[in-house]
Order: structure tokens, then C-alpha cells, then sequence
């Protein structure tokens, strides 16, 4: 890998942790916002641990801060997963031997 690429993927880190950061404020507000009984209905959905039957019920009853929530996770995991990728990248490639650091 070349230089190039390891600043890239060192910026993307930088990114990324501050993405996760914003996105975790985010969803602490929009949390308190919801309220802790709405909340743990919606990581009742999150998780898939809902009959088919409670699962329309509940997805009748979303309105927008619900909504939003569920997005909001959504970013956070995509924000992760994409954080980790970039990690194990350049763990492998610090990993090499006859690596130049």
C-alpha cells in the first residue's frame, strides 16, 4: 500500500470516529426526546425480537422521532462496521514484515 493510500485510510479513521461521535449525540437526544418505555419498544423492533403481528402493530404506530431513531441506528451501524473494515486494513498492513513504518 502505498503512501497515499495510508493517509487515506488514516483520514478515514479521523472521519469516521468523529461520525460515530455525532451520531451517538444524536441519538442520545432523540432518546430523551422518545422517552425510555417508546425506546425500548423501538430496540424491541431494532433487534427483530418481535412476532410479525407486534411488529406491524408497531411500525403503524412510528411517527417521525421514531423514524428518526431507527435511522439514526442505522447510520451508527453502517459507521462501525465501516470503522472496523478500515482498522483491520491497516492493522493488516502495519502487520507486514519488511514493513517501512
Amino acid at each position: 500500500m502505498n503512501q497515499q493510500d495510508q493517509e487515506f485510510l488514516h483520514e478515514m479513521v479521523i472521519q469516521l470516529d468523529d461520525t460515530i461521535r455525532q451520531v451517538t449525540a444524536e441519538e442520545k437526544a432523540l432518546v430523551y426526546r422518545i422517552g425510555n418505555d417508546r425506546v425500548a419498544e423501538l430496540v424491541e423492533f431494532w433487534k427483530k425480537e418481535l412476532s410479525v403481528e407486534e411488529e406491524l402493530l408497531l411500525k403503524a404506530s412510528f411517527d417521525h422521532w421514531d423514524k428518526q431513531l431507527i435511522r439514526t441506528w442505522a447510520r451508527l451501524k453502517r459507521a462501525h462496521h465501516t470503522r472496523a473494515e478500515v482498522g483491520q486494513t491497516l492493522m493488516k498492513m502495519n502487520a507486514r514484515p519488511g514493513r517501512q513504518p
